[in-house]
């Protein structure tokens, strides 16, 4: 809540007390700003318990708010709401706070509770794709505004490095490798694409020569165990290392990263399934084992061990999940998972309940696929060829920070259409480009005013009357409730919503105002002073969604 918001909730509490009213006031922004600062319809809860009409109930209110000396004006509305407007030496403050805070403006107080977020949890087979990118924005975002708001956050990359797809990608790298070798080697049906894999083959052939040229294959295996277990690591090993550069160039920071093959190795799925037996949580119906999900919600049992003796997909992911609990100790996991994954929910929480963690110890945030558009129309990128679009090629075509305020702008459970022509325009129809303008505007005034020796004022504010900057210093002071309330939602794009609103004020202000006015350096000195303030909450919130300040355009 608003530094604001909490003067009228504080004032709001006094007068119901006085008029022994036992209801909850519900205080809001306006949507219309002509009708005030603030609003409450706390008439209208009251009138049902007074049995009085709303007005009357609203006017008794306001009359004994306007008394408190707090408010500019206080009127009833309509039914009965009452509108609220601040005086503006109470709503000046927050430039002085802003410039005191500095960075920390918008921040929480430290809270002990700990999330475990898995950002992205991509198949070390290939390069990141698109999906993938929108994971990584969002999540890495969801750290950062976590963090901020004052809780404790662990990142983490689940590596899928064991399993069917591991075995595709070593018959893949190998027979790329006899190609390089001249021998007539065909790819089989399901294996990857794309000319990464003919890269991963020259490194072979340079490190070995033509020292497995006559060893045959099938379609998931190479027939030399040894020389298999050595393609299936190295391959692995060159594609985790590539997608550890592509995070850290996107900004995304991972702080462990969970390998698949640890949990077959340290034989923690064994341990696990041995847990679950000893717990009467398994059965065995048709030769496979059954885990009792039905208990917790899930629409029906799950499989974990098939009748062959394979593992399920389940069955690794609730080990690592039940490694990540006694590992960070964490309040909360959260992963943040493709829509496509939705069935897996439950069952995921069904498993790790029957283990005896909390039942609220998992949340999985779905987030939806992303295309991309380009003159109206899907655009396809076949730079490297196969069938997805690559995170290293979108960052060559538009750049770190437009990318990661496009994919954080929106809410993750919605598809989205990235549209390339707009994050290549330079107008307000561009959300980063305006966003960062504002910025470079900022930075341009305060130089002005620095050479023009127009001192900055630090704790007086009543020059600032204008609509445009009450209406400034109003968005400012909403900056932290924005954070909580983005912090409470997991959802970055609250914050690039805030970033729109606040530029959209400052540039109509720029373009109406002069700030910087040598024949007035009083006024000049407090709109300097309004100015580093946007500064610097711009500044906070870009950090928040991992982009970077521009002083110059």
């Amino acid at each position: 809540m608003s530094k604001n918001m909490l003067i009228v909730q504080d004032e709001l509490k006094k007068v119901l007390k006085e008029l022994k009213l036992d209801v909850s006031p519900v205080i809001e922004n306006p949507r219309n700003e002509t009708n005030g600062h603030f609003s409450t319809n706390v008439a209208l809860a009251a009138a049902k318990q007074l049995r009085k009409k709303p007005q009357d109930i609203a006017a008794q209110v306001a009359d004994k708010l306007l008394a408190s000396k707090k408010f500019e004006s206080v009127s009833v509305a309509g039914p009965g709401f009452i509108n609220i407007n601040l005086k503006q030496e109470q709503i000046a403050k927050v430039v002085e706070e802003v410039l005191k805070s500095k960075e920390k403006f918008g921040s929480g107080p430290k809270k002990n509770f700990t999330y475990n977020l898995e950002l992205v949890s991509a198949n070390p087979t290939g390069y990141l794709h698109v999906g993938h990118a929108r994971n990584g924005a969002i999540g890495d975002s969801v750290a950062k505004i976590l963090s901020f708001a004052g809780f404790n956050v662990q990142t983490e990359y689940y590596t899928n490095d064991a399993g069917n797809q591991i075995n595709i990608l070593a018959i893949t790298v190998f027979v790329h490798y006899l190609k390089e070798l001249g021998v007539n080697a065909q790819l089989p049906e399901d294996s990857y694409s794309g000319e990464a894999y003919e890269f991963v083959a020259k490194q072979f052939v340079a490190e070995y020569g033509d020292k497995f040229k006559n060893i045959s294959y099938e379609d998931k295996k190479i027939n030399d165990d040894e020389v298999m277990e050595l393609f299936k690591t190295k391959s692995t090993k060159f594609f985790l290392d590539i997608i550890k550069k592509q995070l850290n160039d996107f900004g995304v920071e991972i702080e462990h990263y969970t390998s698949e093959k640890a949990m077959y190795d340290e034989k923690q799925i064994e341990k696990m399934l041995e847990s679950y037996k000893k717990m009467g949580a398994t059965y065995e119906k048709d030769g496979a084992l059954w885990l009792k999900t039905t208990q917790f919600n899930d629409d029906k049992d799950r499989v974990l061990t098939k009748s062959s003796g394979d593992y399920t997909y389940i069955t690794p992911d609730l080990a690592t999940h039940q490694e990540r609990l006694l590992r960070s100790k964490a309040d909360k996991l959260v992963n943040f998972w493709g829509g496509d994954h939705h069935g897996y929910i439950v069952r995921m929480q069904a498993g790790l309940s029957l283990l005896g963690a909390p039942s609220d110890c998992l949340d999985i945030d779905m987030i939806q696929m992303v295309r991309l558009v380009k003159d109206g129309k899907e655009y396809k990128m076949s730079k490297r060829r196969g069938t997805a679009v690559w995170l290293i090629d979108l960052l060559e075509l538009v750049g770190k920070d437009s990318l990661r305020y496009m994919l954080s702008s929106k809410t993750a459970s919605s598809h989205m259409d990235f549209d390339l022509d707009i994050v290549a325009k330079k107008n307000s129809s561009n959300p980063v480009y305006y966003a960062k303008y504002a910025t470079a505007r900022s930075f341009k005034v305060l130089k002005q005013a620095e050479e023009n020796k127009i001192p900055q004022a630090k704790d007086d504010f009543g020059l600032l009357t204008s609509e445009k900057e009450i209406q400034i210093m109003l968005t400012l002071d909403k900056f932290t409730k924005t954070v909580e309330y983005a912090a409470k939602e997991r959802a970055p794009h609250i914050i690039c919503d805030y970033v729109q609103t606040l530029v959209r004020q400052f540039h109509s202000y720029y373009s109406e105002s002069k700030i910087v006015d040598t024949e007035n350096k009083p006024l000049s000195s407090q709109r300097t002073a309004l100015v580093k303030s946007v500064y610097q909450v711009l500044s906070n919130a870009f950090k928040l969604i991992g982009i970077n300040v521009v002083n110059e355009m």
